[in-house]
């Protein structure tokens, strides 16, 4: 590996990018004295636009005091590591370039760099990162890579959030073996996506379908409007990013139009669609996207916004797509998935899917489903306001028959809010492993285990609360078996079940079933303010069947005047207003909802000054926090992340608040590069 040369530009030096709408190329952008950057915009500076719109004015002055707040960068900056893998079969090394600038600054200089640009030669090994960028501006970066020398440029865009840590931040790039340039913005003919599609299968793998960017231009919604389906992606190893040269995502839309077809058809393997808009499903039973058939494994979606089911899913995987959660496993991460008519994402028929990281919401018929022998793996969700429907669950997991098989879930991190109906339901033919998640403010129970048909659901619960629902929290039914800790499927309990009475009439835990329930090691509405439960108001408040056939003792004391314990958080860095999941143990989730006057106040319940349920401090400065469970706290970022501090979570108990170890974030997640 050699870097030919490297550019590093000031943030007193014009950027080496082509100034595109979001890019902040000027000096006062970052300048600690707003009275200079004030002067420059009432001058008509052209080179000072804070708000990336390309036009120096008045509205600048906003983000320019916002700017002026921020904290002093520290001295030694960021460092970036940047990373080429190299598929395209060459044996010399590969020449790229790469360049990058400062989008949203986290911090105050003027000594750090604001922009950097790379030539490079990269080893085709990928041993070591092709160069390595130092003296970074920490915040929010814009990364531009291009291959040289190919018919078909590479051009691929990236926003990354940098931070000073003494491990470098990482940005990598693919060499593809090949290129195609989307040009056309119609639905069929010469340089269409249909075209790059039909001409996918015979051009070299990996495949990069890309758009061109002046004819999808940055930070403009700009939509292929089909009038008919669209060709499949039947053939495997190809990438279509959407991305545009802001790095912005959502921006280069695929529209069905509301015709009877979908957006995407997936049949083809290890094909990644990142950055899109896809949208406008028509007719009965169309999904927007679907990934449908045994050769369809190992797809990831990533980074896309889906809307607009009329008649069906958002996403669809169906037919044994993806064999297990192994490798072939298909992915949706990080994605939104809205406004299907019925449910946002749906596995069937033996397919496995992974959903991690998306927002899915105001879905009519259900946020997340399992059925027909699905199978479903989903982490750190956030699924709210889905209802209108029949099925308006957030997560549903159900089988058929016994020749469909059972349909399964895997649960971790999820918050699951608002429903119409259940937060999570469980019906005949069906397992469930729930764990760390949030299931809350939901129409009728937060958990429901039942079978009204075939053979009993059997689900595992641990580390979950069920708070504030509108009838009951958890509910097992007919000859369905639910552990909510020490019965035979191993649940270490660490649950909570609080407020989910109100209005009268629901029950915390209701065993409507001829089994016993068995929900030792959990946290209670009634367990009282003593350091041990009050196991006779446990059995008369929170139980519907007063304790005959739920073994509840020994219960977790919310105030057991032990301190808490944070094991690792979810992401390791992040910015202001975005979530951070915190992990471990002994948090209160019962103080940190019981309000009879607001139930689902949860950050009022959860406050700093004066102490209240838990608080947590990221740097000293209090973190609004959205969700409780005795073994997650789910939080807002209160500022972006800039170098590795700590955060502190201090739990309530009564007379005195006990804080946990400092446990460190805004920190980078990789392990360390090889030596510089």
């Amino acid at each position: 590996m050699c870097a030919l040369r490297t550019l590093l530009v000031g943030v007193s030096a014009a950027l080496a990018l082509p100034a595109v709408a979001g890019s902040q190329p000027s000096d006062c952008l970052i300048d600690p004295s707003p009275d200079k950057t004030i002067a420059a915009i009432f001058a008509g500076d052209s080179e000072c636009d804070p708000n990336g719109d390309l036009v120096s004015s008045a509205a600048d002055l906003t983000i320019t005091a916002e700017r002026a707040a921020l904290p002093g960068c520290p001295s030694a900056g960021a460092s970036l590591a940047v990373e080429v893998e190299e598929r395209a079969g060459a044996e010399d090394d590969v020449a790229v370039e790469v360049s990058g600038d400062l989008v949203e600054p986290s911090c105050r200089t003027q000594r750090l760099a604001a922009s950097y640009s790379l030539e490079l030669e990269c080893d085709p090994a990928g041993v070591e990162p092709c160069d390595i960028v130092r003296r970074l501006v920490p915040g929010v970066w814009r990364h531009r890579f291009s291959s040289r020398g190919d018919a078909d440029p590479q051009l691929q865009y990236r926003r990354t959030l940098v931070t000073a840590d003494p491990v470098r931040d990482r940005v990598r790039f693919t060499h593809f073996a090949s290129s195609l340039t989307v040009t056309n913005r119609a639905n069929a003919g010469d340089g269409t996506l249909r075209n790059a599609l039909q001409s996918a299968a015979a051009l070299p793998k990996p495949l990069l379908i890309r758009f061109h960017d002046l004819i999808f231009p940055a930070g403009v919604p700009t939509a292929i409007n089909l009038d008919f389906q669209l060709t499949g992606l039947a053939t495997n190893d190809v990438t279509i990013d959407g991305t545009d040269e802001a790095g912005d995502i959502g921006n280069r839309i695929i529209d069905a139009r509301g015709l009877p077809f979908g957006a995407l058809s997936i049949t083809g393997a290890r094909n990644h669609i990142v950055g899109m808009a896809m949208r406008n499903a028509g007719g009965s039973n169309r999904d927007v996207v679907r990934i449908d058939g045994p050769i369809a494994g190992s797809n990831v979606i990533e980074r896309c916004v889906i809307s607009d089911s009329l008649g069906g899913d958002g996403v669809s995987v169906d037919n044994g797509a993806g064999s297990a959660f192994d490798d072939t496993v298909n992915i949706i991460k990080d994605s939104e998935i809205e406004a299907a008519v019925d449910k946002g994402i749906k596995v069937t028929t033996g397919a496995h899917v992974r959903v991690e990281g998306c927002w899915v919401h105001d879905n009519i018929n259900g946020g997340v489903q399992s059925t027909l022998g699905g199978n479903l793996d989903t982490s750190e969700n956030l699924i709210e306001d889905n209802l209108g429907g029949t099925a308006q669950n957030g997560i549903s997991v159900q089988g058929f028959d016994p020749i469909s098989g059972s349909s399964s879930l895997f649960s971790q991190g999820d918050i699951v809010r608002t429903s119409g109906a259940n937060g999570v339901a469980v019906r005949g033919f069906a397992v469930a492993t729930i764990r760390d998640s949030y299931l809350g403010a939901n129409g009728t129970s937060g958990l429901r285990v039942f079978n009204d048909m075939g053979v009993g659901a059997v689900v595992f619960a641990e580390g979950t609360t069920v708070a504030c629902n509108g009838v009951d929290g958890a509910v097992a039914a007919d000859d369905s078996r639910l552990d909510l800790g020490g019965g035979e499927l191993g649940s270490g309990g660490n649950n909570a079940l609080t407020q989910n009475n109100l209005p009268a009439g629901g029950a915390n835990l209701r065993n409507a079933t001829g089994n016993i329930v068995s929900a030792v090691n959990n946290q209670w509405e009634n367990c009282g303010t003593d350091t041990t439960c009050n196991d006779a108001a446990i059995a008369a408040r929170d139980l519907s069947d007063d304790g005959l056939r739920t073994v509840f003792a020994p219960a977790q004391a919310q105030r057991s005047l032990q301190p808490p314990i944070v094991t690792r958080v979810s992401p390791t860095k992040g910015r202001a207003g975005e979530l951070l999941r915190i992990y471990g143990l002994r948090f209160n989730a019962i103080d940190g909802h019981f309000d009879e006057r607001s139930c689902e106040d949860v950050v009022g319940r959860n406050q700093c000054i004066p102490l209240r349920g838990n608080c947590v401090r990221i740097d000293g400065i209090a973190a609004p926090v959205e969700a409780v469970t005795p073994t997650m706290l789910a939080v807002r970022w209160p500022f972006t992340c800039v170098e590795p501090v700590r955060l502190v979570v201090t739990v309530d108990h009564g007379s005195v608040g006990l804080a946990s170890e400092p446990f460190t974030v805004c920190s980078n997640p990789s392990e360390p590069l090889a030596a510089d």
